[in-house]
């Protein structure tokens, strides 16, 4: 609250002057009265943040995100309501009103990222857990945990009969197994435990749940539904039968959701498109003095409803690439099995030039496919843009993924790159139609600058 409070009054000092420099321009000024600015309009907005448990609840980052734009809006909202009612209209000023609700959600996000990167690296603050279950599905759980901003759980200790994972052992105390479950928790201080076990059989886990339960105040498990598109689920509870029922959707089947995704990808690729441009031109003279061939390389790729398109890039590699391709495999076994799982050569492509191999590393070969997007058969975030010969190998997910217009990054692209099989992929991409939102779309563009300035996973 303190530091969303200063990023309120910022946001309001920064709008304010800036509404100065154009009513000196047009020769108009207003004020408002500084009880406003300090106490009444900073209160309406921490009270939307409070009712969007953006300071009670651990949440992913993403999630949190999303609550402060809501929060931010119905805040401007409310304010202008009561503006409006109490006849104060001509303290109000609509430049002004929209200046400071672009900046107020931008300050209170970058607050809130620096306090909770701080937090994080400082281990301050941090809730005490107890993990339940030590395999696969625990390592991914603390690796998300590990990530996201959003988290800051300190696990104490762990509980497992026979710890499938080798490193989480090592790293945390092993503190009996699930027989052990009851009296550990009980005795311990700790009033969080995260169960990590979704292969654990029903009645056990109901046993488990029951015992513990009351000698905690927060507990969450993993159902068994790891990889089922769960992002937008709806969970209702039918009481008198004692069951959960989830209403899962797929988001991109959805016509006014394509909609709202090509209206994101006209504004914000509208705006790319400015600083690129120099770019594209000067890694065109880049390419054309390092090799002999065209700058762009135009490759046929599967796109919405299974049809084929022009996919626009920087070409990196030599003009005889699928020759030195087949003989680089026919001369090295260990190339060619590493090309069956990833259909890449990740470490040595001897077809990439010299300019290729700096551009690639940076994705930087990828952005004439901007110009897809404008265009409307790509898309900014989205599936990756699988060539008319995989096909057959995406299988029975192809009618899913080409739901929507593939995309110049996604969440393949950011979760490792070409560090992930084919198979995994597809996967992913599957998942992200099945689950998409605005907000993905968002985070994954985030990531994607994260990547690129690092160059990690790409080849």
């Amino acid at each position: 609250m303190f530091f969303d409070y200063f990023a309120i009054l910022f946001a309001e000092k920064i709008a304010f002057e800036m509404h100065e420099i154009y009513g000196m321009i047009v020769g108009r000024t207003f004020r408002v009265p500084l009880f406003y600015l300090v106490f009444w309009i900073p209160l309406v907005f921490i009270a939307f943040l409070w009712g969007m448990q953006t300071y009670t609840k651990m949440q992913p980052i993403l999630e949190t995100g999303r609550k402060i734009f809501y929060a931010v809006l119905y805040s401007m909202i409310a304010c202008i309501l009561v503006l409006y009612f109490m006849q104060a209209g001509l303290l109000a000023s609509r430049l002004y009103a929209i200046l400071f609700g672009i900046i107020v959600l931008l300050s209170i996000y970058i607050a809130r990222y620096i306090v909770l990167k701080l937090l994080k690296k400082t281990h301050t603050l941090m809730k005490p857990v107890i993990l339940i279950g030590a395999g696969k599905t625990a390592e991914q759980v603390l690796h998300f945990f590990g990530e996201d901003l959003g988290y800051r759980y300190e696990v104490i200790g762990i509980l497992d009969d026979h710890p499938i994972s080798k490193t989480l052992p090592q790293q945390f105390q092993l503190m009996g197994t699930l027989a052990d479950a009851k009296s550990i928790i009980r005795d311990s201080s700790v009033d969080t435990v995260i169960i990590t076990a979704p292969g654990l059989e029903k009645k056990k886990i109901q046993r488990l749940l029951e015992d513990i339960q009351p000698y905690v105040r927060d507990m969450s498990f993993v159902p068994d539904l790891v990889g089922v598109p769960l992002y937008n689920v709806e969970a209702q509870t039918l009481f008198s039968e004692q069951i959960m029922f989830l209403s899962l959707r797929n988001n991109l089947a959805r016509r006014r959701n394509q909609f709202y995704k090509r209206i994101f990808d006209i504004v914000v690729g509208g705006l790319l498109c400015i600083p690129i441009l120099p770019i594209i031109i000067f890694l065109a003279v880049c390419i054309k003095i390092d090799s002999k061939g065209d700058v762009f390389f135009n490759a046929k790729r599967i796109g919405k409803g299974e049809k084929i398109f022009t996919c626009y890039k920087f070409r990196s590699m030599y003009v005889n690439s699928d020759a030195i391709l087949e003989q680089y495999l026919r001369e090295n076994p260990a190339a060619q099995a590493e090309w069956d799982t990833f259909a890449k050569l990740r470490d040595y492509d001897p077809r990439v030039t010299k300019v290729g191999r700096w551009i690639r590393k940076y994705s930087l070969d990828e952005l004439p496919q901007i110009f897809n997007v404008i265009c409307g058969n790509m898309s900014l975030v989205g599936p990756r843009p699988y060539l008319p010969r995989e096909k057959a190998d995406i299988g029975e997910y192809v009618s899913t993924i080409t739901l929507t217009v593939p995309g110049i990054t996604g969440f393949w692209q950011t979760s490792g790159r070409s560090d992930v099989s084919f198979a995994g992929r597809v996967a992913m991409d599957t998942w992200y139609v099945r689950n998409w939102s605005i907000w993905l779309d968002l985070a994954y563009l985030f990531k994607t600058a994260k990547i690129v300035f690092t160059g990690k996973g790409a080849y």
